[in-house]
């Protein structure tokens, strides 16, 4: 099980959505430092959502403040000359866009009701 990561910072760009030959789709979203950490070279750092979970971004825009949740994915290829050469991927999980106190927009599910059957309290049910 690969661990997974956090990274908060300001959305600088979305990405278009990106579909290959194969049927595979992925879009980036470019993070930079956050607010208040601003340096002289900020980072740029580029996260891939992958398939399905490209449309997470379908809400999140330049300028905002999110919460990224992602993993460190690697992989080698040979190319047809024989070399091998390595990749590595953030890979995006989940975004979450921040207010500025840090707090999420994203709304706090209801607890869910419990699912007990309606005789679960019934007397004559209780083996002692």
């Amino acid at each position: 099980m690969a661990a997974i990561y956090e990274y908060t910072g300001v959305v600088e760009k979305v990405l278009q959505l990106q579909t290959f030959a194969s049927g595979f789709t992925k879009r980036d979203v470019v993070m930079t430092d956050d607010v208040g950490t601003e340096s002289k070279w900020p980072n740029h750092i580029a996260f891939t959502f992958k398939k399905d979970a490209a449309s997470m971004l379908d809400s999140v825009r330049e300028g905002q403040r999110a919460k990224i949740r992602f993993a460190i994915d690697g992989r080698e290829w040979t190319n047809p000359q024989g070399q091998v050469k390595y990749f590595t991927d953030l890979t995006g999980l989940k975004i979450e866009v921040l207010n500025a106190d840090g707090s999420s927009t994203e709304p706090v599910p209801a607890p869910a009701e419990p699912d007990f059957p309606e005789d679960a309290g019934a007397v004559d049910d209780m083996p002692f």
